[in-house]
């Protein structure tokens, strides 16, 4: 007997999506990708701000293609993590557009949103107001600092986060001063912990029948990522110092220079054995019986020194081949790889965290996926990032058995649409 195909672990889930940006739409690209019914909710007045707005110019690369037509819709940073959604407007400003979402939210499980904490409640839709509409449900509510305590109406967004988080006073090199990481990593950060906190939400809601408001803070969410500097001030009063690429017990760890333009790797050395090791492929012996560098401690104490001469010896050294050298022999190395190199990379189009998809405008793309792999899901191919408001006649049509007139005239006032308003 065949085993019984697995269906995916959150099928027949439905969310409705009222998020913008980088934060909310990660979260629910994930739930996506795991098998949920995805919305995401956009106004044509307001649309997502990873747009890049109406005047979007379209990418060079893609200029020449017959297909893109619209800048909004082929913005790369929009339709990367946006994947495997279905995508409507509604303008929430109109009674009509509040009325039909709340008719959506009847027929949903889940509702996320990252705005201020004061908007959801303006708009009449706050959670105690979702739980009269749909007993049950489950909202995510992702802003900068939560809903309650003194900064909760604080605007931030995650360069801002970055910071008062603690993680740009970790950011730098020995006596330089704080850095921001250049990324918006909280958002990120905040978008995997979203997701995992509404499978909690659901696997709750399972177990008891009751709903769930998930309050998630992007600050508190990175503030535990210092747990460790902030127990060593708390219980020694040693402020960590900021240590660049370096390791606060082992050297050498640090990101080294390699032949060619802007080409690097890391290489680190836990112990003496690997330190010997490392000296070996570089042929220089002399490296390990050196007293400023035969032991750990000594060579954390000399670790500048250490560094020139590893850097002097890596600048000559193609970084693909240095990095297989190193690995062989099981050192711990890697090269710094760009977007470019990703592509090529045989471990991540094995674990299917890249796969191709093939959008209206944009045409095909290779694109990032999930890093997890539950039973039942598939990330060969998968569904692309929805044009504007692409779905909406669908999505009303089926859930609220809207006619085409109906949605014509919806159209008519603005209220939904495919196009930016006139």
């Amino acid at each position: 007997m065949t085993e019984k195909t697995a269906l995916p672990p959150l099928k027949g889930v439905r969310v409705l999506a009222l998020t913008q940006a980088w934060a909310g739409t990660l979260a629910t690209e994930q739930l996506a990708l795991m098998g949920a019914e995805v919305i995401q909710v956009e106004s044509r007045s307001r649309p997502d701000v990873w747009r890049g707005g109406y005047r979007a110019p379209i990418p060079a690369m893609l200029r020449a293609s017959e297909t893109a037509q619209h800048g909004w819709n082929v913005s790369p940073l929009f339709n990367s993590i946006n994947l495997q959604k279905e995508g409507i407007t509604l303008d929430l400003g109109q009674p009509e557009g509040i009325d039909i979402l709340r008719e959506l939210i009847a027929r949903s499980d889940v509702v996320a949103e990252n705005f201020s904490p004061r908007v959801m409640g303006n708009l009449g839709i706050g959670y105690s107001a979702l739980e009269e509409i749909r007993p049950g449900i489950i909202m995510l509510s992702m802003s900068a600092f939560g809903a309650t305590g003194p900064y909760a109406f604080y605007p931030g967004i995650g360069g801002t986060v970055e910071a008062v988080s603690g993680m740009c006073s970790q950011l730098g090199y020995p006596g330089g001063p704080p850095l921001n990481s250049g990324m918006m990593i909280p958002d990120p950060i905040a978008g995997y912990f979203g997701a995992a906190a509404v499978l909690l939400a659901l696997y709750h809601r399972n177990r008891t029948g009751n709903g769930q408001h998930i309050d998630l803070s992007m600050q508190t969410v990175c503030a535990t990522f210092l747990a460790d500097a902030l127990m060593q001030f708390s219980a020694l009063r040693e402020v960590r110092p900021r240590m660049g690429n370096r390791h606060p017990e082992f050297a050498p760890h640090n990101i080294y220079p390699c032949a060619g333009e802007d080409q690097w790797i890391a290489i680190a050395a836990e112990n003496d054995a690997d330190f010997e090791q490392l000296a070996a492929v570089a042929r220089e012996p002399s490296w390990a019986s050196d007293a400023r560098f035969c032991t750990n401690a000594s060579r954390k104490k000399n670790e500048a020194e250490l560094d020139e001469l590893i850097a002097a010896w890596t600048s000559a050294q193609p970084a693909l081949e240095l990095e297989r050298q190193l690995i062989s022999v099981g050192l711990l190395a890697a090269r710094v790889s760009g977007p470019s190199d990703l592509l090529l990379n045989e471990q991540l189009w094995h674990r299917r965290t890249l796969a191709h998809a093939t959008h209206p405008e944009a045409g095909t793309f290779a694109a990032a996926t999930t890093p997890m792999h539950l039973r039942g899901m598939s990330h060969d191919v998968v569904a692309p990032a929805p044009l504007l408001g692409q779905h909406s006649r669908d999505v009303f049509g089926r859930l609220l058995n809207m006619s085409d007139a109906q949605y014509e005239r919806l159209k008519e006032q603005g209220i939904t649409g495919e196009q930016p308003p006139l």
